[in-house]
């Protein structure tokens, strides 16, 4: 597993059938190293609902004059490219991200993994599986000016977390995991995990 992306977006709502993309965050990791990012606030065309802002600290000021996303979706794409991409509950995430891309023309194919997915099989002591939760478990120290969901640092929260995994798995079967091994992985049940890593020694 060379290259992927972790991605996340800040949104107005739960579906993109009615709501919109305001905030991305990207990185680009390279042999488990972050080499590049993206992050960009958009304006989606209409007033952020106040829970919204509550949630996240995005408000309609801070997306005023800020691009449409169907305006930074070509960019996002290229930054994107072929390569696999890592989300914290991915399905949600995919949605979004296919949703806004036909909205600017263009098609998106790539192969995702949920990193939330994989914590509810890898990490069994976990309280629950919120990033928040699973970087306090894991005793893993992010920057005081760290903001739970703001795009770029639940992207680093889910980088970390990723790392967590990725160490755990590479121990267990000796090997180098690469995407393939971890899709099989989060589509395992649960008490099955120990077992087919087993397998894989």
């Amino acid at each position: 597993m060379q290259e992927f992306v972790i991605l996340d977006f800040e949104t107005t709502g739960l579906s993109p059938a009615y709501a919109r993309i305001i905030e991305v965050g990207a990185v680009l990791v390279r042999d488990n190293k972050i080499v590049e990012q993206f992050s960009q606030l958009m304006y989606p065309g209409f007033s952020i609902p106040y829970f919204i802002t509550e949630i996240t600290g995005i408000t309609n000021q801070m997306v005023k004059g800020q691009p449409r996303p169907e305006a930074i979706m070509p960019k996002l794409k290229e930054f994107l490219g072929n390569r696999p991409i890592l989300a914290h509950n991915a399905s949600f995430d995919q949605k979004f991200l296919v949703s806004e891309m036909e909205n600017a023309g263009k098609k998106i194919e790539n192969k995702f993994l949920c990193t939330l997915k994989l914590a509810r099989r890898l990490i069994l002591d976990s309280p629950d599986y919120k990033l928040t939760s699973l970087i306090s478990h894991l005793k893993i120290k992010v920057p005081k000016e760290h903001k739970a969901h703001r795009a770029l640092d639940d992207v680093i929260s889910t980088y970390y977390i990723w790392m967590h995994m990725q160490k755990y798995v590479s121990e267990k079967i000796k090997i180098t995991p690469d995407v393939d091994l971890f899709l099989k992985i989060s589509n395992q049940p649960k008490n099955k995990i120990s077992h087919f890593l087993d397998k894989i020694k």
